[in-house]
């Protein structure tokens, strides 16, 4: 069987590196980039997964919640956050899967032609065949606008690189600052990842932080129930099959999980949204009403119960998987 991967992030990597131990499979990818994000994600995911842990740029036993001059210290029992330098981690994912036998090309995705793909590869056009496409090209994939499939819901947000040392992440959720989510600080390699939802919660937040940096803008996913994810021999993850966590934005968790339940899926003929909504759909569906909570009056109260033990064990037990929602 011959499958076909539209892009090479962690997703798509993923699903390329467990299917090419059965099936021929074809990597695509654009080009080699650092993607904007704060880079950060579950130590156990390592453990979970053969990624090599000297990826780890940095290990966090704790971060920090801010709001109105209140400061939370949310200890992570351990040091269960790790950061990676995306460039380095994606690439490492894809040679991966090379090692598993996929065929990797640097390209793009342009359309169908009598059911066949068209990728853009050194400024010509050749024509893929497949049995099986997988589109994990992102927020904006392509994928989806050729099939004319319903768009991702995204919001945009505003980032920058500044020449800081922080030992943690801080989020900051007074809404001049991060908006009606949150804006955040990322520990990185000599640098600070900061961001915030719009450009004027940015430019309060460089003001908070006595900076001034010119951002740059991308869009994440805004999850929602019943999104496309198959269509017939077409299947959709990560991003661009909007799964990224409610409230947290976290992604690359729950973009390298959902490729194993895809590739999981393809290899048994199972059911890809069924397996899909078993094992995460009570936990968005949970976060997405803590999403809409935090978007009204309530998000002050939400937020000063964190000084209380039970609530601080009660949400790093969740963001764990501890326990089900």
């Amino acid at each position: 069987m011959k499958i076909l991967v539209i892009g090479g992030g962690p997703a798509g990597a993923t699903a390329a590196k467990l299917l090419a131990k059965k099936y021929d499979v074809t990597l695509i990818q654009d080009r080699n980039w650092d993607k904007p994000c704060g880079g950060g994600t579950k130590i156990k995911l390592f453990d979970e997964t053969d990624i090599p842990k000297n990826l780890i740029k940095h290990k966090l036993s704790h971060i920090y919640m801010n709001y109105k001059n209140n400061k939370i210290k949310i200890d992570l029992k351990g040091e269960n956050l790790a950061i990676v330098k995306r460039e380095e981690f994606d690439r490492a994912l894809r040679e991966l899967a090379l090692k598993e036998g996929a065929k990797l090309y640097y390209g793009k995705f342009k359309g169908f032609k009598e059911k066949k793909a068209i990728i853009e590869i050194n400024k010509e056009k050749i024509i893929f065949d497949y049995d099986v496409l997988i589109a994990a090209d992102g927020v904006n994939s392509s994928v989806r606008k050729a099939l004319n499939l319903e768009p991702i819901p995204k919001t945009i947000t505003h980032y920058a690189k500044i020449d800081k040392e922080i030992e943690t992440c801080e989020f900051y959720f007074d809404e001049a600052l991060g908006g009606k989510y949150y804006a955040w600080e990322f520990p990185h390699i000599n640098k600070t990842h900061i961001g915030s939802v719009d450009k004027t919660s940015f430019s309060n937040f460089c003001k908070f932080l006595n900076i001034n940096v010119k951002p740059k803008g991308y869009f994440i996913p805004i999850w929602q129930e019943n999104i496309t994810i198959q269509k017939n021999n077409i299947y959709f993850v990560g991003d661009a099959a909007s799964q990224v966590m409610p409230m947290s934005f976290e992604g690359i968790y729950y973009a390298i999980h959902s490729a194993k339940i895809l590739a999981d899926s393809i290899i048994n003929q199972k059911d890809y949204k069924k397996e899909w909504n078993k094992r995460f759909l009570k936990e968005f569906k949970f976060m997405k009403f803590i999403e809409k909570i935090h978007q009204t009056k309530l998000k002050g109260l939400m937020i000063k119960l964190h000084k209380f033990e039970y609530m601080r064990t009660f949400s790093v037990n969740l963001w764990l998987h501890n326990y089900e929602c």
